[in-house]
């Protein structure tokens, strides 16, 4: 998997509401962002999963009602 840069403080600082924030608190913000995009990428990828075993169940099943009519 390809390693990602971290926001820096001077990067997010460059995004509206953020340009006064303390390096702590620019720091505690840059952990809970970081934190937030690996719940949400991890959500994606379970339901993505999800998504490609129930397209290829109903696939499998297609597959096989089409057997038995040609039978």
């Amino acid at each position: 998997m390809k390693k990602h840069k971290k926001l820096s403080i001077e990067e997010l600082k460059a995004y509206p509401g953020f340009e006064n924030f303390t390096e702590e608190a620019a720091e505690q913000a840059i952990k809970s962002l970081e934190s937030l995009s690996i719940l949400l990428y991890e959500l994606f990828m379970k339901e993505k999963s999800e998504n490609v075993k129930h397209l290829k169940q109903t696939e499998e099943h297609e597959t096989e009602q089409q057997q038995r009519l040609a039978a």
